[in-house]
Order: structure tokens, then sequence, then C-alpha cells
């Protein structure tokens, strides 16, 4: 890896059977795990196993644990996670339930190292393919695209293998980010803090217009770099335990609206290297639709 230079690595967990494995394999399938700090936000009832750190990870893993009942959301955590942010060269967000392929740090580190010839601030970002626990495994990189809208809003994301991905010989350039495997330079991290009074429908859009509006290009990567499950049967949602959940995905979408139609005081959250009507340019799609 250039230069040995340390990753940052956040993985929120809410009640996800599938936490040790990925941690386990996020270690063992990369080049240098000794220059990986991991910080898990692991969100658990007294009912729940306990969260078992892999065997000679050492100081390496850190678990923050914190009570399912206390949890706040999806973005409430990441932004927790966020904080304990040191000062490492590069950050990685992902989900908790991931599989990586061999020398995923290495890979991802030179795709974004390929990308700074060609702007400042790169971010490379994915839906992963897909893994089914003890099942098969997807072979190409993906490619993310708008899926649909509520109360006029953009807020669903779907994904399609990247076409003549097996040419390619550098990231793509995407409309649109994925939090589930995100990947920057650590100054991301100090630059857009996520938005902890932002639920879950429409985060990622959210993320992903704050972070170009900050002056962030977005790829997707042109190789696997891991896998991650889509089928919730590993894990509980963190709806099914919070009935006010639907109140808190109406202020999300209200929130939204106002973030990308210019609301002055949401201002803090929008950066002013690029407006959000550049970001519609770029998706070649308007963000909130009339109702």
């Amino acid at each position: 890896m250039s230069g040995a230079r340390r990753i940052f690595v956040q993985v929120p967990e809410y009640r996800d059977s599938e936490l040790e494995a990925t941690l386990t394999d996020l270690l063992a399938r990369a080049d240098r795990p000794d220059l990986l700090r991991v910080v898990v936000l692991s969100q658990r009832t007294p009912d729940d196993p306990p969260v078992r750190v892999p065997g000679g990870a050492g100081e390496t893993v850190e678990v923050i644990e914190v009570a399912a009942s206390a949890s706040r959301g999806p973005n409430w955590a990441r932004r927790v996670l966020q904080e304990r942010y040191e000062g490492e060269e590069y950050a990685l967000l992902i989900d908790s339930h991931l599989r990586f392929a061999t020398g995923w740090d290495t890979m991802s580190v030179g795709m974004l190292e390929t990308l700074l010839r060609r702007c400042d601030k790169p971010l490379l970002t994915a839906y992963l393919p897909s893994y089914s626990p003890g099942l098969g495994r997807s072979a190409a990189p993906y490619k993310i695209y708008p899926l649909g809208r509520q109360d006029g809003v953009l807020t669903r994301l779907t994904s399609f293998p990247l076409r003549g991905w097996q040419q390619l010989d550098a990231p793509v350039v995407a409309e649109y980010l994925s939090l589930h495997f995100a990947f920057a330079s650590g100054s991301l991290m100090a630059e857009v803090p996520h938005d902890p009074e932002v639920y879950f429908f429409g985060d990622e859009v959210a993320y992903g217009a704050r972070a170009f509006t900050h002056g962030w290009d977005l790829f997707h990567p042109h190789r696997v770099l891991g896998w991650h499950a889509y089928d919730r049967g590993t894990r509980k949602p963190h709806w099914d335990d919070h009935p006010q959940w639907g109140e808190q995905h109406q202020q999300t979408l209200g929130r939204l609206r106002r973030l990308f139609t210019g609301d002055s005081a949401l201002d803090g959250l929008r950066g002013e290297a690029r407006t959000v009507a550049d970001y519609e340019r770029h998706i070649m799609a308007p963000l909130v639709r009339p109702c």
C-alpha cells in the first residue's frame, strides 16, 4: 500500500448476526490489517448475543456498545462513529454484513490514488454485488441508478452490473453514493458530517448531494472490492424495534425537501464548492418534484 497510510473503518451495527464474520473477513482479506483502525457501534438488546471481536484483532477493533432501545437510527449511528476519527489518511464506511475481496485495501487505495490524477477529492462508492451466507456471490461490480420517490423526493436507489467492466482500467464516474461502502480521504470526516436528523430512506441521495456540493467527485470501482448481504434475514431492522420510525421518516422527507430546495436554515449541510442545481445537472434529474 503506497506510503503505508492508515484507514479508519466505521461499522454501524444493529442486531446483526453477520457482524463477527464481517470483521473477520475485513481483517483476513486486507493486505495490511495493521494499518486499519476499526470502530464498531453495536446496538443490541440484552437478549442478543454479545459482540465477539475476531481473535488476534488486538487494538485494531474497538466496539462501542449502545442499547438498541437508545438508538436514534442509522445516520445517528454513522455520526457517532464519524466523530471517532483520529486523523487517519483514509476513511471507509461499511455495513456490518459484508465480505471482502482479497487485497481490498490495496485495491481501494490504488483506485483512489489513480483518481487523484483526475480530481482533487475523489470518493469511491458502491452498492457492492450480493452474497448470501453459505451460498454464491455475484461476480460483477455495480452501478447505482435512481429507483423511487416519495412525496416527490428522490429517496430510493438501485443498482445493476457495470457494463463492460472487464475492459475498464479505472473507476467510472458515479451519479449516486452508497452508504454501505464509501471510501475517501479522511478529510471527508470533517467536511461532510452525517446528519443525524435524517433517519434512513433518502440518506444516500442526501449524502451524495452534500458531498458533491462540498467538491467531492463520486466514482464507482471497476473491480469487485467486496459483497453485501441484501437479504435482511440475518439482522433485525431498526424500524422493527422503534414504532416511532414512521414519524422520523416523515420528518426526514421534510428535511430533505428543505435541503434540496435551498432552505437557508440548512446552509451548513450544503457545501459552497458547487450547488444542488449542479448536482441535479450531474445526475440529470431533479431531486424534488412537485407532489
